[in-house]
């Protein structure tokens, strides 16, 4: 302690030097930061969402981030948005033509603090010496970053809109076409539905069928009756003769008429024969004429069935393209319009003044200056030491008088 007195007795002595420097330097500070003019900061928060993939998938899904993953991702690539020149200086510019500043791209640059608040919360701060420049800087800014980062994060699905669009108008020319070959091919053989014609024509040639044969059998009947009746008239005649020899003229006389009318039913059963078998043979004809058609339809059936298979694939694949487009356009316009970042804290004219931080200056400078000021007490000490020692030489001290 008693090396130390000698110190602690020099920084009495001068203790006025370092209580005037300290009390200029917190002067000096105060004044410099309470003169400086006052500035405005505006605070937008923005919440990360959890959408459905952007992507369209035509075949197979790709893995997409999940939960805080996707978040932290969303909030990464979006402060990179806000430190995109371009978005800074088209910021600039409307900021320019509105409020009639000379703003540029690092201003805006400069102004902006951006810094992510865990994985769900983006909070973006402006510091600038107007309030209605902070605010409008704030939310020119960052709707004109979220507009430039759901345009990037939409790129593919806007691609894929175009591409699908394209495919879609491609694809419904093919189904017409198709739809034309098929009716072409309707209208060249005559016919609308290949499968039902088919079988209606084999239900006729059943029935034609059916009908022939009953003709066949009353053929048949008719000429077994007619060959009975003939035979009845030649037994009748025949007795008719034993009859007349017998001398029987009349019972020769009747048995002779009966044979003529038996004689006369077996031509009608003749006829009636002939009728039938005319039918038969019109029902083999219809039967031929409906089989060679029906023979025409089953040679046909494999280019009909090529034709519809050709309109069902078709269709298939325009429902299939259509049901991705309106997939891709919902996609495109619910992340152009509220995706990826929603404002869920804006600034409202008049913003909050930046916080001057003047009492932690003022303590800085004030231990600087107790330092500085120790440091030159005693090095004017020394100084001052050094300036007596030639005095001291020059009238040495008489010991006594």
């Amino acid at each position: 302690m008693d090396s130390l007195k000698p110190y602690v007795q020099i920084i009495l002595k001068r203790l006025w030097l370092i209580a005037l420097l300290v009390t200029v330097t917190v002067g000096g500070i105060y004044y410099t930061v309470a003169s400086q003019p006052v500035h405005y900061q505006a605070t937008v928060r923005l919440q990360a969402l959890l959408v459905e993939p952007e992507d369209v998938a035509l075949f197979t899904r790709v893995r997409q981030p999940t939960g805080d993953e996707a978040k932290v991702r969303i909030g990464v690539e979006f402060i990179d948005v806000l430190r995109n020149r371009d978005v800074a200086w088209d910021t600039a510019s409307t900021l320019n033509d509105e409020l009639g500043t000379s703003l540029t791209a690092d201003d805006i640059l400069e102004a902006m603090w951006p810094r992510i608040e865990g994985t769900t919360v983006i909070v973006v701060y402006r510091n600038l010496p107007s309030a209605t420049l902070a605010r409008r800087m704030a939310e020119v800014h960052i709707a004109k970053a979220l507009a430039f980062y759901r345009s990037m994060r939409t790129r593919s699905v806007t691609a894929t809109r175009i591409f699908l669009e394209k495919q879609v108008v491609e694809q419904q020319e093919a189904v017409n076409a198709a739809r034309q070959q098929l009716r072409d091919f309707r209208l060249k053989y005559n016919l609308t539905d290949i499968d039902r014609e088919a079988t209606a024509l084999q239900d006729q040639i059943r029935a034609l069928m059916l009908e022939r044969d009953r003709a066949q059998v009353a053929a048949e009947q008719a000429q077994a009756l007619a060959r009975a009746y003939r035979q009845e008239a030649t037994r009748l005649r025949q007795q008719a003769t034993t009859l007349a020899a017998a001398g029987q003229e009349d019972e020769a006389t009747a048995t002779q008429a009966q044979a003529r009318s038996l004689e006369a039913e077996a031509l009608a059963q003749d006829a009636l024969a002939a009728g039938h078998r005319a039918r038969v043979d019109e029902y083999d004809r219809l039967i031929a004429q409906y089989q060679t058609r029906l023979a025409e339809l089953i040679g046909l059936q494999n280019e009909y069935q090529r034709l519809t298979l050709n309109i069902r694939m078709a269709e298939d694949q325009y429902a299939f393209l259509v049901d991705k487009l309106n997939e891709a356009r919902t996609k495109e316009e619910l992340a152009l319009s509220s995706g990826y970042l929603q404002i869920i804290e804006g600034e409202r004219e008049p913003v909050t003044r930046a916080p001057r931080p003047i009492a932690r200056y003022v303590l800085y400078g004030a231990f600087v200056a107790l330092l500085l000021g120790i440091v030159l007490a005693l090095a004017l000490e020394v100084v001052t030491h050094l300036l007596r020692r030639p005095v001291a030489a020059s009238h040495p001290r008489q010991e006594t008088l």
